[in-house]
């Protein structure tokens, strides 16, 4: 008789398209993430993929609508399908993060506090993190706030630094991420070379820009850390079935 136990995992809603490269990129490092033997070991996943969603930036400036709309209905989709849990492939997104959790039943896996997590356990622990975001993600200050209620100091770009992270960032979203890579590079050594021990990649389209060799080992991949958490929410509690 097989005695095998198969796992049957949380089904966890990804909202995302915002953009789309990122999304793909969340649900890789799922798989990455998943210590899978075959396929019915992997999290179960449903994807709102929609990159019709307002745009964050221009809504944060009062030029454009609220997102929050189209959030709330591919979250309340996603809840509708089962799934247990949300997770939001955007980090400017989450500047409406209280209003999206108070819309659904399932709990939200918060991007910058499962980031932020990974951090105060990183060994050796920085003194000085690095943010790199988007200028709306800034602004809008909640990876502060979680960073300094940890006990690290913050150091952001300068207006100069900030305005390349942008064109960065708009790159891969034009699929010319070759493009920003270098423009990228230079801002990170540059806060590297100031004192952080860490740079946050504060934005998902950050970490496709990521190089290897030893920039990679400074950097926090909030999608990387995401995805951790995500497999840990799916499998916590699972049950079992002969």
């Amino acid at each position: 008789m097989d005695t095998t136990l198969a796992a049957h995992p949380r089904r966890i809603g990804i909202l995302g398209g915002m953009g789309p490269a990122a999304t793909v990129d969340l649900l890789q490092k799922i798989i990455d993430a998943t210590p899978a033997a075959r396929d019915q070991d992997h999290v179960p996943t449903v994807v709102w993929n929609v990159p019709q969603i307002p745009e964050r930036l221009a809504a944060m400036r009062g030029e454009g609508p609220s997102p929050l709309p189209g959030m709330i209905e591919g979250a309340r989709a996603l809840e509708s399908v089962g799934c247990e849990a949300l997770a939001v492939a955007c980090n400017t997104a989450h500047h409406w993060a209280d209003e999206l959790r108070a819309a659904v039943r399932i709990p939200l896996l918060h991007i910058a506090e499962v980031a932020v997590e990974a951090l105060a356990h990183r060994t050796p622990r920085p003194d000085t993190v690095g943010l790199l975001a988007t200028r709306g993600t800034l602004q809008s200050g909640f990876y502060q706030r979680a960073l300094e209620a940890q006990g690290f100091r913050v150091q952001c770009p300068d207006d100069r630094e900030q305005a390349e992270i942008d064109a960065a960032i708009r790159q891969v979203k034009v699929n010319r991420a070759s493009e920003g890579r270098p423009i990228f590079e230079g801002v990170a050594q540059a806060m590297l070379d100031r004192g952080c021990g860490v740079l946050v990649l504060a934005c998902t389209e950050l970490p496709l820009l990521l190089p290897g060799g030893t920039m990679a080992g400074h950097c926090i991949d909030t999608n990387e850390t995401l995805a951790r958490a995500i497999v840990k929410q799916a499998f916590a509690g699972a049950s079992h079935q002969r």
